[in-house]
């Protein structure tokens, strides 16, 4: 009874012990997984926040106060659940986390007014408008007073005097507030280049013309002295150079305020206000997931310490349990002991993986649960066994054969083929621009849209076939038993159309183009790696074919692959070592001769090879990402060119820049291409984006957004090659053009064609009747330039006008239009 009484207190403790553990890690779970949603909302409105910033667009603001309730419901949720715990500082700091959401709301709905209200937004415009103009409007008025005041016994030459030198003060003092307005617009980077040093110069200019008003007023007070300004000239003059010292102080005011870093109110909000409350709540979080953290660690500790209390309390029992065991040995060893005994020794040899023995029947009925315990673990191990084999030579996701079983049935039809003469063949299929879909439409839609393809090939595929997912999207298919190469053309086919087939997820509609490289064996290899590189190898042959395409293997195909890896290790060389330039090639209007802008082109400087040109590398650049790093290390040194030529010119002349589907779906890259335009590197109009039309038919994340904010921002977009890839009419629609660029394949024979003269004619209406300016490529002779400026043309380039040259030569270039007013004379060809 007192074993049994001491053990049924110990159950009881571990009871309570277990119920209070796993309470605990259920409400830990829960919130670390609320944690998680709060974190994910303050990132989604710091997100809006910067955009609103950037544009206070009505959608921004509605998803901003969208995000800021759902938050609110995040807190009151995780202020409850904390209101279970024992912890006063957790629930402490919940409640310091709504009143900071409360800071938040009000900072962020304090932004958005500040950002929609130009004098709240930019305070020396308030300045202006409350300091300096009452005092000029002042001024002004008493010099009206001061002439009216002239006495009109004065000789005609003496009142000439006064009404020359009142003149002369409101022309200075006109003067002195115009360079005020133009240092404020210029710090808005309105009218110079470099608003910095455009503010030097202005407020210089302000300083002149007070000097000289100044100077107006001390001449006026000598006029008084001399009698010549009426009874009450003393008084207005007083009051004018009252009003010139205040106007004065109000526009030191101003140039300190502009000069420091709160001449934008809302980025100083952002900056000092948000971020750090952000970051203070972000901290908060941090510290409620410590201290979850913490009573974790505490109730480990708690369950240490209750087993070691229950060592003790059992150690003790033992010492009064040996007696018992002495009295009632012979009866539990025949009874008990040696049934246990036999269901170790079944145990054991189960454990070896003799799956035939059974334990013996037992007398007892706690040995006979025992024994059938034991037989339905036995089943479970093996049923489990059985789950464990299969997941270890199958994919978890398509249910399909993985790498280790595909290779296995390889190797084993190799043999049967080497054997018996017969061939197989290996089809290994990559699933073209799949990473889109990941990065576009999420990962979930990606699994599914796998398991849509497994799918597909298990249906085209024949019974003795095995297809298989090998890793990623990448898929293979092993068909025994074939005759000759000829024969794996029906499946492929099969695949092909089997997988062109549209596929709906979620309400997207998706579809996808399947690159498959065949090899077959004995002829190409009759080893089982070997046999797979080479179908690999014809794969990529297959995907430069651009969608839905399948390439036998040939042996030339390891040289041209040996070839891309050592053409790929000489570019990552190349941008560590920064070999990439831009060459610059200009496009100059065909009704003033004058040069509109310069297109950036890319070039490698190559140790060996010299100069080489985009054909060589740019398709290896572009697969390898390596293109982010090259264009994001050449913008600066775009921006200085566009301002040197812009100040050779004496106008403003933009710079065009190829941007790729890798380029545009880089986030990163986005973000500092939209910071540089937000900072006012580039001008107004500066910088001139190009997509070509194949661009326009990948599955670009949010395209449409990010080139309306990079419009917004100032720079233009685009088309470039019209004609010659897949864009439809709708393109033109949605997406914000500038400029369309004519091919130079339709441009070549405009002459000597007249279906190319037709479509140049046709795409130069179409462009102009969605108001869009017309550019076209590859002008190189005088009946080509007369040509599409009889239709119209806005723009060509050439090599009729120039070569692509380096930045040096363009500078030179830039020089002679200067110079001559363009770089040619346009009238000369033009046709009546």
């Amino acid at each position: 009874m007192i074993l049994l009484l001491a053990a049924l207190l110990a159950l009881y403790d571990v009871e309570q012990g277990s119920q209070t553990y796993i309470r605990n890690i259920t409400q830990r779970n829960s919130t670390a997984e609320l944690l998680r949603d709060v974190r994910s909302h303050l990132d989604l409105v710091e997100n809006r926040l910067q955009r609103i910033v950037i544009e206070p667009v009505q959608k921004d603001v509605q998803k901003l106060e969208q995000a800021l309730t759902q938050l609110s419901l995040l807190l009151n949720h995780l202020k409850q659940l904390l209101a279970q715990d024992d912890s006063r500082e957790s629930q402490a700091i919940a409640n310091q986390l709504q009143a900071d959401l409360d800071r938040l709301h009000r900072s962020g709905m304090e932004l958005v007014g500040l950002r929609t209200e130009v004098e709240r937004w930019f305070p020396a415009i308030r300045q202006m408008r409350e300091v300096t103009y009452p005092h000029s409007q002042a001024a002004l008025n008493q010099l009206d007073i001061l002439l009216a005041e002239v006495d009109e016994e004065l000789s005609a030459e003496q009142r000439l005097r006064v009404v020359m030198s009142v003149s002369t003060l409101r022309h200075f003092w006109s003067a002195m507030a115009s360079e005020l307005r133009l240092f404020v617009s210029n710090r808005f980077g309105v009218f110079a280049s470099d608003a910095s040093v455009g503010m030097r110069s202005r407020f210089t200019n302000v300083i002149y013309y007070a000097e000289e008003v100044k100077a107006q007023i001390n001449t006026l007070k000598a006029l008084h002295e001399e009698g010549l300004l009426g009874f009450l000239g003393a008084e207005s003059i007083d009051e004018v150079e009252s009003r010139f010292t205040g106007w004065m102080r109000g526009a030191y005011q101003i140039s300190v305020m502009l000069e420091g870093s709160g001449w934008r109110r809302d980025v100083v909000m952002l900056q000092q206000t948000i971020d750090p409350l952000l970051e203070q709540m972000r901290q908060r979080l941090r510290v409620i997931n410590s201290d979850s953290e913490n009573q974790s660690a505490a109730d480990i500790t708690r369950l240490t310490n209750m087993a070691r209390q229950l060592t003790l309390t059992m150690g003790a029992m033992a010492l009064f349990t040996i007696i018992l065991v002495l009295l009632a040995y012979i009866f539990l060893n025949r009874t008990l002991l040696k049934q246990i005994a036999r269901t170790a020794l079944a145990l054991k040899q189960e454990a070896q993986g003799n799956l035939r023995i059974v334990p013996p029947p037992a007398k007892l009925s706690e040995m006979r649960d025992l024994v059938e315990a034991f037989n339905e673990m036995r089943r479970q191990v093996h049923m489990r066994q059985k789950h464990l084999d299969h997941m270890a030579y199958h994919d978890a996701l398509t249910r399909l054969p993985n790498r280790v079983l595909f290779r296995d049935r390889l190797e084993h039809a190799l043999q049967i083929a080497v054997r018996d003469g017969r061939r197989i063949g290996l089809m290994f299929m990559d699933l073209d621009r799949f990473k889109q879909v990941n990065d576009s439409l999420g990962h979930l839609v990606g699994d599914e849209l796998l398991k849509v393809v497994a799918e597909r090939l298990q249906r085209v595929i024949r019974g003795s076939d095995t297809a298989a997912r090998l890793s990623g999207d990448e898929f293979a298919v092993l068909a025994e038993g074939i005759n000759d190469r000829a024969d794996m053309i029906p499946l492929a086919d099969k695949v092909v159309q089997a997988l062109e087939q549209p596929v709906c997820i979620d309400e997207h509609e998706l579809r996808i183009s399947v690159s498959i490289g065949i090899a077959i064996a004995p002829e190409d290899d009759h080893l089982a790696d070997d046999l797979i590189r080479d179908a690999d190898t014809a794969m990529y042959a297959a995907k430069k074919q651009r969608g839905s395409a399948y390439r036998y293997f040939a042996q030339e195909m390891i040289s041209e692959a040996a070839e891309s890896l050592q053409l790929e290790n000489e570019l990552r060389q190349a941008v560590e070592a920064g070999q990439f330039l831009f060459h610059y090639q200009p496009v100059v209007s065909l009704w003033s001769g004058e040069l509109y802008c310069c297109e950036a082109l890319l070039r490698w400087r190559h140790p060996t090879k010299g100069l080489l040109s985009p054909a060589v590398f740019l398709d290896t650049l572009d697969d390898t990402g390596l293109i982010v790093r090259v264009i994001d290390s050449l913008l600066d040194s775009l921006v200085d060119q566009q301002k040197l030529l812009s100040r050779l010119v004496g106008r403003p002349v933009a710079l065009a820049l190829n941007l790729s589907p890798r380029l545009l779906n880089d986030p990163p890259f986005c973000r500092g291409l939209l910071k540089r335009l937000l900072e006012g590197q580039f001008q107004t109009g500066s910088l001139i984006l190009e997509l070509t039309e194949d661009t326009l038919t990948h599955e670009l994340a949010e395209a449409n957004e990010l080139l309306q904010q990079l419009k917004n921002l100032g720079a233009r977009v685009a088309l470039d090659d019209f004609g010659v890839g897949q864009a439809s009419l709708n393109h033109l629609r949605q997406f914000p053009f500038d400029l369309v660029k004519i091919d130079r394949d339709f441009i070549r024979n405009v002459i000597s064609d007249s279906n190319d003269a037709s479509l140049v004619q046709a795409i130069i209406h179409l462009a102009h009747a969605f108001d869009m300016k017309v550019v076209a490529e590859g002008v190189e002779t005088k009946g080509q330039l007369a040509f599409v400026q009889n239709l119209g043309c806005d723009f060509i380039q050439g090599y009729l006008i120039g070569m692509p040259l380096s930045a040096e030569q363009a500078q030179e270039c830039a020089a002679v239009d200067q110079a001559s007013g363009g770089l040619f004379e346009p009238t000369e060809f033009l046709v009546d």
